[in-house]
């Protein structure tokens, strides 16, 4: 059954509630209600399917639950109508190792990233840039090519190997030495005032001869030589 409600009417001894028996009537009902009523009908429950609950169990009257508690970085506060779990997702220390040493941050330590000589370093958002400048000396590059032209500044070039190149143009200053097509070009030197083939001595049979042999011969010069052939035998 129900619980019946007394009528204490509008104001008091007004007649409009109820006697005193039928409010005393009213009063025993209810308490007999109250009393056949099962108190195991009283429980709680955990909803959902995923995750811990926090009822425990039940005990007589008493409806027991467990506890929400901090670890390790977890903390929990409460108040009268809010409990607030924080989690510190930070890590405790860093450990930063290099090629000559190592360093350990902790949790409120900054890292910084900086360059060096030719090399510059930049952070946009969470994308670290490391940019070289650097111009690495010839001898470390074993393939190395010119994007342009090669200017030595007056400077010499020594130990040179072979020079493979499809065309030589311009003038040179100084001397070339080395084999061209494998002859010292130094050897022709003594070419250089001329050809000297020494006196010449000859047995005469008649006076043609010995006009032509104390004649000179003009052949002209190796840009224009004269016309005509003549044959000095061998050498």
């Amino acid at each position: 059954m129900a619980i019946e409600l007394i009528n204490v009417g509008q104001v008091a001894n007004d007649g409009t509630g109820d006697d005193l028996r039928e409010a005393m009537i009213k009063i025993n009902s209810n308490f007999e209600e109250l009393d056949l009523r099962d108190d195991e009908q009283t429980s709680a429950s955990n909803l959902g399917s995923t995750g811990e609950g926090v009822f425990a169990q039940r005990s007589a009257y008493d409806l027991q639950f467990k506890k929400i508690a901090g670890s390790d970085k977890i903390t929990v506060a409460a108040d009268l109508t809010t409990i607030t779990i924080s989690a510190d997702i930070g890590l405790d220390t860093l450990t930063v190792s290099g090629d000559t040493g190592s360093v350990t941050l902790d949790n409120v330590d900054t890292l910084a990233i900086n360059g060096g000589d030719g090399i510059t370093t930049s952070l946009a958002g969470n994308v670290l840039t490391i940019t070289n400048d650097y111009n690495a000396e010839l001898i470390e590059d074993l393939t190395p090519q010119l994007a342009g032209n090669l200017d030595a500044q007056g400077f010499d070039l020594l130990n040179v190997g072979n020079v493979n190149a499809s065309a030589v143009t311009g003038a040179f200053t100084g001397n070339l030495t080395g084999n061209v097509h494998g002859y010292d070009i130094r050897d022709w030197a003594q070419w250089n005032e001329g050809f000297d083939f020494g006196g010449v001595s000859e047995d005469f049979d008649s006076i043609i001869q010995f006009i032509v042999a104390n004649q000179d011969v003009d052949f002209g010069s190796f840009g224009s030589p004269a016309v005509g052939n003549v044959d000095l035998g061998s050498i």
